[in-house]
């Protein structure tokens, strides 16, 4: 026991880059043992744009626009693909990722815990092992994970400080920025921030709690005009994003009784009686347009069939939150990988959250705004087709939500008994 117990002091002891190195190694060999030798899925897509940018393009010129993702993750690809690094290195990149926003997590963690719960909390969230099923593909999620947990990080910081650092708030505002370039969506919940920011900015009384937050999201939306001007000279649009979100749109608004409005890929709907003729008869338009008439015809259906879209937006939330139902699929034993961990985790959320209500005086304007970051990303997603792993990259925020509730106020509590 003398003998368990030194070794447990020394490992406390570690800086917090070696303590954490087990997920490190833990998250390498999932990659490894999963990791396939071609590319798969969405992979040839991301690996396709990369491509193009060491060809010093992104997308094709018009009419074979292609702007279905944010450049984000791309241009990481780019860099490893320029220096030779193998396929299975590219993968273990989300190993990496994952573990530095560990450490990242930590720090966050230790702005209001101690270190002991700070490092608990941490591992709990490289436990999550929904989280896994991406770690061995060529997918923006360990990215979108990575960058969530500095952009909080940083945010943060910032309101902890008395005065205007501009270093901290530069840094605040790219990484809000990239983490739009690798998520678009993101790109409006910056303009949305940023209105929020400026509303509460005009208010006198509120004035210098926000300052930073305007200044943050303004830069944000600096950081990101480049990647708007592009699409502006391919596109002629302003503010426009990609031309992935029409689709999605349209398969979320599926009227017909037997869907539930997720996702369908173009040559599942060509093969679906239900959307063969409106798919072939926008076959011969460019990509644009096509992305045009899907959101008309998403826009369509949601006018005359609400309550189908409701119905569809309240299945859209379940897949969002345990990966169910879906259309035309038997549900199987692996739906329980999302639906056990997320079910505790909703749970204590929810308390949480009730907790936090009654004694919301312990929450600053930074953990106003970072909660409004959040549930405004994930409102959105509940609009168009989502994916569980929409979810999964809120899950250190929600961590540290919960974190700073038991810390804040429940464990004082227990103390005082």
């Amino acid at each position: 026991m003398d003998i368990i117990k030194r070794l447990l002091n020394f490992y406390g002891s570690l800086n917090i880059y070696y303590r954490l190195l087990p997920f490190l190694l833990l998250y390498s060999c999932i990659c490894i043992v999963f990791a396939k030798n071609v590319p798969v899925d969405d992979e040839g897509r991301y690996l396709w744009f990369a491509t193009n940018l060491l060809n010093g393009f992104y997308s094709p010129p018009y009419p074979d626009i292609n702007l279905w993702n944010g450049p984000g993750y791309p241009v990481l690809l780019a860099s490893l693909i320029y220096l030779k690094i193998p396929l299975l290195g590219l993968r273990l990149l989300n190993a990496f990722l994952l573990y530095f926003s560990l450490v990242i997590s930590y720090k966050t963690l230790n702005l209001f815990s101690t270190n002991r719960n700070s490092f608990l909390f941490t591992s709990i969230i490289g436990l999550y092992f929904p989280i896994f099923e991406v770690l061995p593909q060529i997918m923006t999620e360990s990215l979108t994970w990575f960058l969530i947990s500095l952009v909080i990080f940083l945010f943060l910081k910032n309101h902890t400080h008395r005065s205007i650092s501009w270093k901290l708030i530069l840094l605040a505002s790219f990484s809000i920025a990239y983490l739009a370039m690798t998520k678009v969506i993101f790109g409006y919940v910056i303009l949305l921030m940023l209105l929020i920011s400026v509303f509460v900015f005009v208010i006198p009384k509120f004035r210098q709690s926000v300052i930073k937050s305007t200044l943050i999201f303004l830069f944000s939306l600096f950081f990101c005009l480049p990647w708007l001007i592009y699409t502006h000279s391919l596109t002629e649009k302003f503010f426009y994003w990609t031309n992935s979100a029409g689709m999605s749109l349209y398969t979320m608004s599926s009227p017909y009784a037997n869907e539930l409005g997720d996702w369908f890929h173009t040559n599942e709907l060509q093969q679906n009686s239900n959307h063969k003729v409106f798919i072939d008869s926008i076959s011969i338009l460019n990509s644009l347009q096509r992305d045009e008439a899907y959101t008309l015809a998403a826009i369509n259906n949601i006018k005359e069939h609400k309550k189908k879209y409701l119905s569809n937006w309240l299945a859209n939330v379940g897949r969002l939150l345990f990966s169910y139902p879906f259309s035309y699929e038997e549900q199987t034993i692996n739906t329980f990988w999302t639906i056990i961990p997320n079910m505790f985790l909703i749970v204590i959320i929810v308390f949480a959250f009730a907790i936090g209500i009654k004694h919301r005086e312990i929450f600053t304007v930074g953990w106003i705004l970072l909660f409004l970051f959040i549930s405004i990303y994930l409102f959105g997603c509940t609009f168009v087709s989502a994916f569980r792993r929409m979810f999964y990259v809120t899950v250190p925020f929600w961590v540290y939500f919960i974190s700073y509730v038991y810390s804040s106020i429940v464990l004082p509590k227990i103390k005082q008994h």
